[in-house]
């Protein structure tokens, strides 16, 4: 995969195709200033005008989360709203959006999937959303998940935070097909060209129709926050496995 300076968002148009790509070596991981960025990437105008809208992490893998620092107070605000931002940034696009994923995708990598309209991945990309080994969760996936994949997955993914494989992804729904890793380019690169050949409008109007059939996610991510925030953080163990994750040891939960 090609790489870009660390930190960076980059968009590329090519022909009715917008491509967003994100970089910060070696996992992706997200920070507030990395999805500050992927938002305002995300509502640029050729970005919002394009067709079809690509995203993808360089390097390593789609993406392995969040900074864990990033969850603990007093930053944990900071980065709840970046995120909710690139998410509705996302969400929101009027043109459908392709998730083009390899290596990990991890934690608020997989949400950040999630919102996409269609995934495709390298048969050799890992997805776990492993929030739960930390003693916190995903408001965005406990919010959209159930919806989304049913709430036997949504349950499954969340409480165990088991890494699923690409073939195991694809046959729960969470991407539409795994590929072979040398194949995913041209793959995502025929499937965008194939949409990009449709009219724009029809386009526009059949993914307002699609998203008409589901419920709305926000307010029930809303909710989700308000529980992480007021009752979760608020915990005497909220911070516990964070710091033990940070100081590599193990986690000492006050609470059974």
């Amino acid at each position: 995969m090609p790489t870009r300076p660390p930190g960076e968002v980059q968009v590329a148009i090519v022909e009715g195709r917008a491509t967003v790509e994100w970089s910060r070596p070696p996992l992706n991981i997200f920070d507030v200033d990395l999805l500050t960025k992927l938002a305002t990437a995300l509502h640029r105008r050729e970005v919002r005008e394009a067709k079809v809208v690509i995203v993808r992490g360089l390097g390593k893998g789609w993406s392995a989360g969040f900074e864990i620092g990033d969850h603990l107070a007093p930053r944990v605000d900071a980065m709840l709203g970046a995120f909710d931002r690139a998410l509705h940034a996302l969400w929101e696009l009027p043109a459908p959006t392709i998730a083009e994923v390899h290596g990990r995708c991890l934690g608020g990598g997989l949400e950040l999937l999630m919102a996409c309209d269609l995934a495709y991945a390298a048969d050799d990309a890992t997805f776990s959303q492993p929030e739960v080994r930390l003693g916190v969760f995903a408001p965005f996936a406990a919010a959209y998940y159930p919806q989304a994949l049913g709430s036997r997955t949504a349950f499954e993914l969340m409480m165990t935070g088991a890494t699923l494989s690409a073939a195991q992804a694809a046959a729960l729904g969470v991407v539409n097909r795994a590929v072979p890793a040398v194949e995913l380019p041209a793959t995502v690169a025929l499937l965008s060209q194939t949409i990009c050949g449709y009219r724009r409008e029809t386009l526009r109007l059949m993914k307002r129709a699609i998203r008409r059939t589901t419920s709305d996610p926000w307010t029930h991510v809303a909710h989700a926050e308000r529980l992480y925030r007021e009752e979760l953080m608020a915990s005497p163990d909220a911070e516990e496995g964070l710091r033990a994750f940070l100081e590599k040891r193990s986690p000492v939960w006050r609470e059974a």
